[in-house]
């Protein structure tokens, strides 16, 4: 018999009447998610991604049914032709879903967000993946993340310690990166390597843009303050590190997210 967890009743009513599943293995799986950081009030979300996962086809329509308005909103802020909206909505579930040509990318999902916005941002990415065919053009770069930004800083003194210390500013950056919870990494990437505006972000995220333009500049406030705690350089260029760090850091994590 299945051990008791106060989120129980959640997750049965989100796996009734799926026969692939067991109700023992999926609060196992969602202890398991809460214990690691999920909030329990995903429950229900960890527990349909779990059978959807599991290859379950109740799962399958039971999560249709639940992100379909919101996979299609995310596609038209995009474009709103509506013959685009239904390929990209049909390419989106299909990896969700079903994977493609590997595990099906729902079995990532780790409460981290509502699991309606969590798959409106893998519609909404794949849309302006879609609609650039490629990657935008990134000025010739070399594939420094920090290389070309030498030549184009105006203050002398940055330009030098920026050409000097590359590496150790990209690994400082990267570390600073990796050390974003999921929801703050996210949204840099959407807003910085897809362009979204603060309005759509705002939506995808169920709040105002305002707040969303809050959670932005402070992952980009939290990403500085880390790379310039990690170069832990000498006193008398410590006020030079942190304008170096900060000079263009917009364009410097897009880089590094892309």
């Amino acid at each position: 018999m299945a051990r008791e967890a106060p989120w129980q009743d959640a997750i049965h009513a989100a796996i009734d009447g799926c026969a692939w599943v067991t109700l023992d293995d999926t609060v196992a799986h969602v202890d398991a998610a809460i214990a690691a950081g999920a909030s329990p009030e995903r429950a229900a979300d960890l527990a349909l991604a779990f059978a959807v996962a599991s290859g379950d086809p109740v799962a399958a329509r039971r999560f249709d049914g639940h992100v379909g308005d919101e996979l299609a909103a995310a596609v038209r802020a995009v474009d709103r032709d509506p013959g685009f909206v239904d390929e990209i909505c049909r390419r989106t579930r299909g990896r969700l879903v079903a994977g493609d040509g590997g595990a099906p990318q729902i079995a990532s999902y780790r409460g981290a967000r509502p699991l309606r916005a969590w798959a409106a941002i893998a519609a909404q990415r794949a849309a302006l993946s879609a609609k650039r065919g490629t990657r935008p053009d990134r000025g010739g770069t070399s594939g420094d993340v920090l290389a070309d930004l030498v030549d184009r800083e105006p203050d002398p003194e940055l330009r030098a310690l920026r050409g000097r210390y590359r590496a150790e500013l990209r690994e400082a950056l990267t570390a600073a990166l990796a050390g974003l919870a999921d929801r703050a990494r996210a949204m840099l990437r959407l807003r910085l390597v897809d362009g979204l505006e603060l309005a759509e972000l705002g939506r995808l995220y169920h709040v105002h843009e305002s707040t969303a333009a809050r959670w932005v500049r402070a992952a980009l406030d939290d990403v500085a303050a880390q790379a310039r705690g990690r170069l832990g350089f000498a006193s008398a260029t410590a006020d030079a590190i942190a304008r170096l760090v900060e000079s263009q850091l917009d364009l410097s994590v897009a880089r590094l997210l892309a």
